[in-house]
């Protein structure tokens, strides 16, 4: 489970803006806030959030809601070559698996044995 604001501190570190152990500036703290409310937004619009935006985001949603939070603001930050394209490419995987997590559970369920 993380909280908001580790979905923030996680963007800062995929997108470069800080070093390990670094903290954020204030202003690009708020601008990452903004960016996961934005993203909780069209997953609620899609119907995809299974958490509600004061909850903790379930583990298995970290990685994509990070990389979908961090692809809104790669444009806003100096990104290198290599990670932007890191970003873009689990951007473009973030939806259809969050769709698979959200419809694992219907496949999952035990089939009853016919004799």
């Amino acid at each position: 489970m993380a909280t908001a604001v580790q979905i923030r501190d996680k963007t800062a570190s995929r997108l470069g803006i800080v070093g390990e152990g670094e903290t954020i500036p204030s202003y690009e703290a708020d601008d990452l806030d903004k960016a996961y409310k934005e993203i909780f937004a069209q997953l609620q619009a899609k119907n995809l959030n299974v958490w509600d935006f004061d909850e903790e985001v379930p583990d298995e949603y970290v990685y994509h809601v990070v990389a979908m939070t961090a692809y809104v603001r790669l444009d806003e930050y100096a990104v290198p070559n290599a990670r932007y394209k890191r970003i873009a490419r689990d951007n473009a995987f973030a939806i259809p698996e969050i769709r698979e997590l959200r419809t694992a559970n219907i496949y999952t369920t035990p089939q009853p044995d016919y004799f």
